[in-house]
């Protein structure tokens, strides 16, 4: 009896000790979670400053970077330099000079045709033109009047016959006829090729400038004008054209 009584008394005292353990293994556990927990939450919170105090050890191998590209700069520079004076050569380069022996394209000019022995220029056969009246194409190949024209820069007054004025004309009836003895001797003239002959004996009232007679087929254009009553023969008596 007395055995029994004893170990039954020493087990609950065993069991008491265990109990006791587990439960300072529990809150040592628990002490150190709240632990890190709180840790955390204070280094959430001053996440700011501790990332300052860490950044010189981060920015470690930056000086040495930049050590780096300063010594890359002068190396670009220099690299360039012969690229710009390269390019300074290019433009103050002299031309060279142009091929020796190479014949350039002589273009003939056209000079209206002058018979041996005459007293000036426009003198010949087959001149041609198209005519417009004078004031619009600047003195050249242009008809002035029924009895005078302007061909190559060249004066030319019709020296058989003599038209009616248009500037100056002494009543209406002469400055119509004149302007249409004007009309068809420009008609004349650009419709075909035309000779320009010399005439010995010119009437008088002449005005300035080279006297040729204007012919065609041998017949003179002045005589056209005479036959449609646009003009008169120039050595014949002249009358007016007012009634």
């Amino acid at each position: 009896m007395s055995s029994r009584t004893a170990s039954s008394r020493r087990a609950p005292a065993k069991r008491r000790k265990s109990s006791r353990s587990s439960g300072g293994q529990g809150m040592t556990t628990w002490l150190v979670m709240l632990g890190l927990v709180a840790g955390g939450i204070a280094l959430y919170d001053n996440r700011a400053s501790l990332l300052k105090e860490v950044a010189p050890f981060l920015s470690r191998d930056k000086p040495a970077a930049s050590r780096s590209e300063a010594k890359a700069e002068p190396r670009r520079e220099r690299d360039k330099a012969p690229a710009a004076r390269t390019a300074s050569n290019a433009k103050s380069a002299p031309v060279p000079p142009a091929a020796v022996g190479v014949i350039k394209a002589v273009v003939p000019v056209s000079r209206p045709a002058v018979a041996a022995g005459t007293d000036g220029p426009l003198m010949g056969e087959n001149f041609a033109a198209k005519f417009y009246f004078c004031g619009t194409s600047g003195l050249d190949n242009c008809v002035m009047s029924g009895d005078t024209f302007w061909y190559k820069k060249t004066k030319v007054v019709l020296a058989d016959i003599a038209a009616p004025r248009t500037d100056g004309a002494a009543c209406q009836q002469e400055r119509d006829r004149g302007f249409a003895a004007k009309v068809r001797l420009k008609d004349l003239l650009s419709s075909d090729r035309f000779d320009l002959e010399t005439l010995k004996t010119a009437g008088p009232g002449a005005a300035p400038g080279v006297l040729r007679v204007a012919t065609r087929n041998g017949r003179s254009l002045g005589s056209i004008l005479v036959s449609e009553g646009l003009a008169k023969p120039r050595m014949a008596r002249q009358q007016g054209w007012c009634p």
